[in-house]
């Protein structure tokens, strides 16, 4: 019994390495856009997974602010303007917002995913001993 359970831990500290593997790429790099879009379009964009870049270019939405953080802190900001030329502050507090959601739920997945490698290597340590 104790050799299936060593096994089964091996499996699982296994699959999780290799899950945290994947998850490091996907959190390489952080980014997020903010699209508007005519509300007669909504009905649209809400069902299924939208192709944003398909529905740019027919017109539907419009990329107005966009942000790229990558892991080592690099960032790329594009901030919206009006025609004047002056920062669509309504826009951007929005878009700022989600920035920060996302930038707390990376660092909630990253401790998540810490906590559950460390947990899983505590307990292939314990089983073998």
């Amino acid at each position: 019994m104790a050799e299936d359970l060593r096994s089964a831990l091996r499996e699982f500290t296994e699959d999780l390495a290799k899950k945290l593997s994947s998850f490091v790429k996907d959190v390489s790099e952080l980014e997020v856009r903010t699209y508007t879009t005519p509300a007669d379009q909504m009905s649209i964009l809400v069902k299924g997974s939208p192709d944003f870049g398909e529905i740019a270019t027919e017109g539907k939405v419009t990329l107005r602010a966009y942000t790229k953080i990558s892991f080592d802190g690099d960032t790329t900001v594009c901030v919206p303007v009006e025609a004047g030329g002056g920062v669509d502050t309504a826009l951007w507090s929005l878009h700022r917002a989600m920035v920060d959601r996302a930038i707390e739920n990376r660092a909630r997945m990253l401790k998540t995913m810490g906590d559950a490698a460390a947990a899983a290597l505590r307990a292939l340590k314990e089983s073998e001993a």
